[in-house]
Formats: C-alpha cells, sequence, structure tokens
C-alpha cells in the first residue's frame, strides 16, 4: 500500500520521489518535445534537473524542520506528482529556478517563527524573492507574502515593515549596475516584460484542465479540513501553515494574472498545496480514500503522458 509505504520519512522514498521524477523529465525532454541537443543544450537540462532534485530535498527540509507534516513521505511525492502533471515545466529551467528562490524565501519566513534573528530572515525572503523575479517577474507578488508573514507572527516592531524595502533597493540597485555596465534598457524590459492576462485560460486541453481541477479540489477539501480542525494544532504549526494558505492564494494571484502561455506559473502553488493536502490526508481515517488519492496523483501523470 503507497500511503503505508511513504507513511515514514525514510532516505529510500526520497530516492525512489527523485527516480520518479527524473523518469518524467527525461521522457520529456526526449519523448514529448523536439529537442535539437548540443552540449549547451543538455548541460541546461541537465542542470535544470539538478535545481529540480535540489528543490525536492528542499521542501523535505522545510516540512522537517518546521513540522508542517507528521513524519512521513506524502508532501514530497505530492510535490513531485503535481510537476509530473504539467511536463511543460520541465522544459522551463526558468520557471524551476523562480521556484526554487520562493521556495527558499518561505524557508525563511516559515522560520520567523522562532522569534531569533526577525529582522535578517525578513531581509532573506524579500531578496530571494527578488532574485525569483529575476527569472519570473510576477514572482515578485510574493512579496505581499513577506509582508503577511509579519502580520502572521505578530511582529509589533513598525521597522520590520521597512525591511522588504531595503532587499528589493539592494537587488535593483545590483541590477541597475550590472545594466550601467553590461545591458541597457531593452534588456530590462525583456526580463520585467509583466505582462498581464486575467483570468484567461490559456490551455484548454484535458492534460491540463484536469490536473488543475483535482489539485483545486483537495486543496479546498484540505482548507475546509484545517479550518474545522484548527484549533487542535499547537499555535506554532497554526501560524505556519496559515503562512502556508496564504502562499497558496498568491501562487494563485500569479497564475490569475499571468500572460505566460505554457502556464508554467502553477508550479509555484505546487508545494503549499501538496502540505495543506498531506494535512488532510493525516486526518483521513479510512484507508481506501487516502489510498485513493495518493494512487489518482502518482498513475495521473503515467496517463496523461502517453495519451
Amino acid at each position: 500500500m503507497i500511503s503505508s509505504f511513504f507513511n515514514r520519512a525514510k532516505p529510500i522514498n526520497l530516492l525512489l520521489i527523485a527516480l520518479y521524477v527524473g523518469f518524467f523529465y527525461w521522457m520529456t525532454q526526449f519523448y514529448l518535445y523536439d529537442t535539437q541537443w548540443t552540449v549547451p543544450a543538455f548541460f541546461a537540462r541537465f542542470t535544470g534537473f539538478v535545481v529540480l532534485v535540489f528543490s525536492i530535498f528542499l521542501t523535505n527540509f522545510i516540512i522537517r524542520k518546521n513540522a508542517l507534516c507528521e513524519g512521513n513521505s506524502y508532501a514530497p511525492l505530492l510535490f513531485v506528482a503535481f510537476l509530473s502533471l504539467f511536463p511543460q515545466i520541465f522544459r522551463s529551467g526558468e520557471i524551476i529556478m523562480a521556484n526554487l528562490f520562493v521556495l527558499l524565501a518561505l524557508r525563511r519566513m516559515i522560520s520567523i517563527r522562532s522569534l531569533i534573528q526577525i529582522k535578517q530572515k525578513i531581509f532573506d525572503a524579500a531578496l530571494w524573492i527578488c532574485v525569483a523575479a529575476l527569472f519570473y517577474e510576477w514572482a515578485l507578488l510574493f512579496l505581499l507574502v513577506v509582508f503577511a508573514s509579519i502580520l502572521v507572527y505578530r511582529l509589533g516592531d513598525y521597522r520590520n515593515w521597512l525591511v522588504p524595502f531595503v532587499s528589493a533597493f539592494v537587488v535593483a540597485l545590483l541590477l541597475f549596475t550590472y545594466v550601467i555596465w553590461f545591458a541597457d534598457l531593452e534588456w530590462v524590459k525583456e526580463v520585467f516584460p509583466f505582462s498581464v492576462n486575467f483570468y484567461s485560460i490559456k490551455t484548454k486541453t484535458v492534460g491540463f484542465i484536469l490536473p488543475v481541477a483535482l489539485i483545486i479540489f483537495f486543496s479546498l477539501l484540505a482548507l475546509a479540513a484545517f479550518i474545522a480542525n484548527y484549533k487542535a494544532k499547537p499555535s506554532a504549526i497554526q501560524s505556519s501553515l496559515l503562512l502556508i494558505i496564504i502562499t497558496l492564494l498568491a501562487a494563485a494571484g500569479v497564475a490569475a494574472v499571468s500572460n505566460n502561455r505554457e502556464s508554467d506559473e502553477v508550479v509555484f502553488a505546487f508545494f503549499p498545496a501538496s502540505v495543506l493536502i498531506t494535512n488532510y490526508l493525516q486526518l483521513i481515517s479510512r484507508k481506501w480514500w487516502k489510498e485513493f488519492i495518493l494512487w489518482l496523483f502518482v498513475i495521473l501523470p503515467v496517463v496523461l503522458l502517453f495519451i
């Protein structure tokens, strides 16, 4: 039973999860797309895969370090299953990099709950998000999550609200210096196009709509379960999961305004959705229902890959 096997956070589980996403990553490169293989192209794809695997281990670290879930591997498994449902993401090195930096920012934001080095963590989180925006401009919206973390953890010092602006200024200054020496304003426009396309369905295929609908459905189900059992969790975990929900809402906002035809930006929702759904799975007493949900997301990428 898959729920029993991944019910513990063991190294073998992460290895299998990495092999799972590796299969879909390289199948996408060789099977779904006609890639012109040159040395630079292979190096770029291999680098993307390394970053992807590192992201998996990073998600597991964030979850374990902050006790976002109980001692299982459901969240990393769901995270890679969600990735595999949208193979076009594997072709976008920029999106993969942007998601990595958003994860690094979220790691710092969640760790604020220790109330140690608060300003340093806020600065780091905002800095990582600004760096993510260099790869995908709408990642800047996650700065709202940084400000939300100040509210969630009830940080009263007004200077905390100024720290994200300092981070943004530092990145802007470095970017300005780079433009002066090596680029021009046209390069800046290419990096930050900020093209808006509200609420459009960019891809109308079943292979896109079905996974999105399933993730939304189970995320809403998990959100309802979280609200119903909110008081049963320790206050520190309550705050962290609330921040996860805010991150999920921010990711939905990014998807809503983005003009990306490939819809790669859905990747930003995968980590918060996987954490939220995992917390729902931990509440389920009917094992068959838990098995159904896990098998659904594990098998569906295989089905969609070959139809």
